[in-house]
């Protein structure tokens, strides 16, 4: 069973973190000038985002179909929370295949190290929003 119960749970908290980090001036920074938009497919629940790194945003769901991205990133939805928590080693992720990544992967994997700062944040999303049982000890 998956750690969210729907898609709009995705959105809220997977997306909502990633809406922080394209508004977050060191994202805003390491990204100036690649034209980096993620595409990011997760299953269970099955979700589609967009991360629009020049234009700040992030778009969720159907409104994402027909949009170009730089980056295609899938995973299942657990493994993301794992990821934002600080729980998912993302080289081995992707070595294990949990975790794919294709097209301008320097670029993304640039992100990487960036990440840690928002671990916190979205922690804090969650407990804000009462839902502690999304924590990973």
């Amino acid at each position: 069973m998956s750690t969210f119960a729907n898609a709009d749970e995705v959105y809220t908290y997977i997306g909502g973190i990633f809406d922080k980090a394209t508004k977050e001036k060191t994202f805003i920074d390491a990204t100036a000038g690649t034209g980096l938009v993620i595409k990011l497919i997760q299953t269970d629940p099955d979700a589609v985002m967009i991360i629009d790194f020049p234009g700040q945003k992030v778009t969720t769901g159907d409104a994402t179909e027909g949009m170009a991205s730089t980056v295609q990133l899938r995973m299942s939805s657990d493994n993301s929370n794992k990821f934002w928590q600080g729980k998912l080693n993302f080289t081995l992720a992707m070595a294990q295949r949990k975790v794919k990544l294709d097209g301008k992967r320097s670029v993304a994997l640039k992100l990487l190290p960036l990440t840690g700062g928002l671990f916190d944040v979205y922690k804090q999303l969650l407990e804000e929003s009462g839902r502690e049982d999304l924590l990973i000890d």
